[in-house]
């Protein structure tokens, strides 16, 4: 199903500033640059020295200016995050004060790991099209670093960031999406993150998983919006390998110069990996209006979903 008059209408990001390299790991780690470069697709990316929420307000306020809103504007907040500070209060309600709102308006977290900010996004479009929201910010921040064993050759694939976007009603706008899980295929040992250790990763079952559903994902919303591959100007996907992400564009029949890609330089940040390659895209100005755009990520559990869109700013 396509839904009307709904549109993404500012878009920001936050990185923090520290930045660890391939060659900075091979000093703790067994591994190598080059295994690194040409498995992953990575050079570097980034460690936090502050809070989830403390990232993830600063991408929220760049994507306020972007949409040229302040936050009185906005009548939902939406933060995904598989990496908190805290269990509780959730991340929102810290971003909702640390914006010291005089107003109460709903925030709540969300956690679908890699794929939390698509499925967000999924969650709001039908609301926004019905006009049951007029505005929702939605966020997506990540810390992994904070739950990495920086000794197992694991470490070398995620990095911290936030991501952020006014999702709104918009005339000249429409979406379509498709959303999904399945727990039982690895999806209890595929990727794991116990509250008191570190993640742990078996890579052959993230592989298997990634490029078994996320070309039939994406395939999903081509169908639904009747929208054939050659059309598509721009596929973002979560950032999980070079690797993964040549084998579902191939799939889906895009060349890779269709897919955006930040992973050179921010590894794999999780939930937050879509919102800032967006934002990177629009930086370089690789987006114009008009353009079809599709999302599409795979989380831990396992979830995943796509979505398609008109890009209307």
């Amino acid at each position: 199903m396509v839904y009307n008059n709904v549109g993404i209408k500012g878009v920001g990001s936050h990185l923090p500033s520290k930045v660890v390299t391939n060659y900075d790991l091979e000093k703790s780690v067994d591994t190598t640059h080059s295994w690194i470069k040409d498995k992953l697709g990575i050079d570097e990316r980034r460690v936090a020295e502050e809070s989830p929420s403390e990232m993830g307000y600063k991408a929220a306020l760049k994507a306020l200016e972007s949409a040229n809103m302040g936050i009185d504007d906005i009548d939902l907040i939406i933060v995904a995050t598989s990496s908190p500070e805290k269990i509780s209060p959730s991340t929102a309600c810290i971003i909702h004060n640390k914006f010291n709102i005089d107003r109460d308006i709903p925030a709540f977290d969300i956690n679908a790991v890699c794929s939390g900010f698509v499925y967000a996004i999924n969650l709001m479009i039908p609301l926004i099209s019905h006009k049951v929201h007029k505005n929702v910010l939605i966020i997506a921040t990540e810390a992994y670093s904070k739950h990495t064993d920086w000794t197992n050759q694991h470490s070398v694939f995620f990095g911290d960031g936030a991501g952020a976007i006014v999702l709104g009603y918009d005339e000249e706008g429409w979406m379509s999406f498709e959303s999904s899980a399945n727990g039982k295929d690895t999806g209890m040992t595929g990727f794991n993150m116990p509250l008191d250790s570190p993640f742990v990763m078996r890579g052959k079952e993230v592989w298997e998983q990634a490029i078994k559903v996320l070309p039939t994902s994406i395939k999903s919303v081509l169908e639904k919006s009747n929208i054939k591959a050659e059309e598509v100007d721009m596929l973002i996907p979560h950032q999980p390998s070079i690797n993964i992400l040549k084998i579902v564009a191939n799939e889906v029949g895009l060349p890779m110069d269709k897919v955006k890609t930040v992973m050179n330089k921010y590894a794999n940040i999780a939930g937050a990996s879509v919102p800032i390659a967006l934002d990177d895209a629009i930086m370089n100005k690789q987006i114009n209006k008009g353009d079809i755009i599709v999302f599409t990520a795979i989380g831990s559990g396992w979830a995943w979903g796509s979505t398609i869109m008109k890009w209307v700013k």
